[in-house]
């Protein structure tokens, strides 16, 4: 009876484990994915802003409120 509960009490805490570790790499996956999405998204502000500067003109978004 003990021995049951004991190896019960161990494949449970070998599941918990596995679980921890899947919603770790699931973190892990998302965060890289938004890492990457923020880089793509700083390039393309840099190449529009070089854009702009080597122009001379200002971006029409920023004198929508006027």
């Amino acid at each position: 009876m003990q021995e049951e509960l004991e190896r019960k009490k161990a494949e449970y805490g070998e599941k918990m484990r596995n679980k921890i570790c899947l919603v770790h790499k699931e973190a892990e996956e998302k965060r890289a994915m938004v890492e990457a999405k923020r880089g793509e998204e700083v390039l393309k502000a840099e190449e529009i802003a070089a854009k702009h500067r080597a122009t001379g003109t200002t971006p029409k978004k920023l004198l929508g409120c006027f």
